[in-house]
């Protein structure tokens, strides 16, 4: 099944009137992310925006809750035919919630410069562990790069249909070079 199909065999089965959308699904090598952009509340759109967040985060725990079953019965097939685990998330308007996807470790080495940023964060109470306090500093740099970030996610988007489009086959014997004019 290729992305578009599963998105359409998740929003077949998820409750009538939940998604204003098809549902966003995202593949890596250790995860797939279900997306399921939300419907908001008619009376959400008329708050202000410190309020509307509010009510959208409130609405996505509610649907969060009533479709837990579901979506872990979904996310057990989905499972079975993509070989990696299923996380999944809910959008609606500006606020997006993920519920259950993994975090996985992540080697690095960091100067003594680095280091004390990341000391810094904890002693300030931001983050409890160095780990925090880096992730925190990841997500804070996406927040601020966005456009950015988006902007080499497409590049990188285009590099890799370029690759697609490449077909390598094998040759028998050493590729054939025309004699040189003399």
């Amino acid at each position: 099944m290729n992305t578009s199909e599963i998105a359409k065999w998740i929003q077949d089965r998820m409750p009538a009137g939940l998604l204003s959308g098809p549902p966003e699904l995202a593949m890596y090598d250790d995860e797939a992310v279900v997306l399921l952009p939300v419907a908001p509340e008619p009376h959400i759109a008329e708050a202000d925006p410190e309020s509307r967040r509010a009510a959208e985060l409130r609405q996505i725990a509610t649907h969060r809750e009533e479709t837990r079953v579901l979506r872990m019965r979904l996310a057990r097939d989905l499972q079975k035919q993509l070989g990696v685990p299923v996380a999944w998330g809910m959008r609606i308007g500006a606020s997006q919630a993920l519920f259950t996807t993994r975090s996985a470790p992540v080697m690095t080495r960091l100067g003594r410069a680095e280091r004390d940023v990341l000391d810094t964060l904890v002693a300030a109470g931001v983050a409890d562990t160095r780990s925090s306090a880096l992730a925190y500093a990841v997500r804070a740099f996406a927040a601020e790069h966005a456009d950015w970030l988006a902007e080499v996610r497409a590049a990188i988007a285009q590099v890799d249909q370029v690759r697609a489009r490449l077909k390598l086959s094998r040759r028998a014997g050493a590729p054939s070079v025309p004699d040189a004019e003399e």
